[in-house]
């Protein structure tokens, strides 16, 4: 049976809060206890001086091989510590059958998934979908969320006015997603970028957990009132439980929004990447972790960076116990990485950057017990 030893780590586990340095010790895909498992019987990996953590949990990300908007998952998450992804909404009722058969089940990353309330998804990104309640398929939704009850987390819906607009539609389509949501009993995920709808309109249709997504756009109505403060209906929001993701993607950030909303101490609650093609390792976004340093760069605490990118999005799912701890008996999904003082830069769609002094540079990857990723020099 596969026995891995990591010795000398300061490791965090976001459910508990705790923080200290100790050897962590896998037996088959779980973490075990200290007394099951002496040195002699497994392979040992020192990793001294560095932080080891639960693997992230990239909350967006898009994954359909099947469109080209889309990256690998292996190649994007498993070098960067992370171990479970959200595909952000990729597939609708019409395509998600295959990006199960394509991608979820070949993937040493465990994969989670949105589902597009437009049937198609986004099958590409020279037209939008089409939103039209009309077209939505309930029974399709309803089929494929009991077929996939370990995959399927949230309802996807887009609310920008390029996508809604044609339609001649304001409201109808977040509405009638809104009622499909409370009856499969899941969330909703709300792409906020220039809504057809005032931000505080939305935002107060939302229930307690539902998600508002890419919070720090900056195209039209955004959070941000015109003196430039977190407006009162946002904040109203977060109080009732709505859940804000900082989502990044290449055009969803922007400091402007961010920067004034972070005084204010209007930190995300999720960090994701929203990679596709256009971000892969490619500013202004490059990989999950040099976005957690961006945070920490804009305000944030380790800890808090690490919360907002596994212990927040397993909460979200519901796997916070699964997910979120090193606790033995958990299953052995681990990130190590390296804190390194360095002078960054991280930009925005703009070219506009704040400059920070930490790298979270990824060290060693394990997935079900098993490393799937190593850094050469790592011991």
């Amino acid at each position: 049976m596969n026995a891995v030893i990591l010795k000398n780590g300061l490791v965090y586990d976001p459910l508990t809060g705790r923080c200290e340095k100790q050897d962590i010790k896998i037996l088959g895909d779980r973490i075990v206890d200290g007394d099951v498992l002496r040195s002699s019987e497994a392979v040992v990996i020192d990793v001294g001086g560095c932080l080891v953590t639960p693997g992230l949990i990239d909350y967006h990300i898009h994954l359909y091989s099947g469109c080209d908007g889309s990256v690998k998952a292996d190649i994007m998450n498993l070098p960067n510590g992370v171990t479970t992804a959200v595909d952000g909404g990729t597939c609708g009722v019409s395509n998600y059958e295959m990006f199960e058969k394509t991608d979820i089940i070949h993937s040493v990353t465990d994969i989670k998934s949105y589902l597009n309330v437009s049937p198609t998804g986004l099958a590409t990104a020279l037209y939008p979908e089409n939103v039209d309640p009309r077209y939505y398929d309930v029974e399709k939704m309803k089929v494929l969320f009991e077929r996939y009850p370990e995959h399927l987390v949230a309802l996807k819906y887009r609310i920008s006015k390029n996508i809604v607009g044609p339609s001649g539609l304001t409201r109808e389509p977040l509405e009638r997603t809104l009622e499909i949501a409370e009856e499969l009993g899941c969330p909703v995920v709300v792409h906020m970028v220039d809504p057809i709808i005032e931000a505080q309109e939305a935002a107060a249709m939302l229930r307690p957990g539902d998600v508002f997504c890419h919070m720090y756009y900056g195209k039209g109505s955004t959070i941000l009132d015109e003196q430039g403060k977190v407006k009162p209906g946002i904040w109203k929001a977060r109080e009732r439980g709505v859940v804000f993701d900082a989502c990044n993607g290449k055009g969803n950030f922007e400091y402007k929004t961010a920067l004034p909303a972070v005084g204010e101490g209007f930190f995300p609650d999720i960090i994701s990447s929203d990679i596709s093609p256009i971000t892969q390792y490619q500013h202004p976004v490059v990989t999950l972790p040099r976005l957690m340093a961006k945070y920490i760069a804009m305000g944030m605490t380790l800890h808090q960076v690490l919360d907002a990118a596994i212990l927040a999005p397993a909460r979200q799912m519901g796997l916070e116990k699964d997910l979120a701890t090193v606790q033995a008996g958990t299953r052995a999904d681990l990130a190590v990485f390296c804190i390194k003082e360095k002078e960054m830069k991280f930009y925005d769609l703009n070219g506009e950057y704040v400059t920070g002094n930490c790298a979270i540079i990824p060290q060693l990857t394990i997935k079900r017990g098993i490393v799937v990723y190593r850094q050469t020099d790592l011991d």
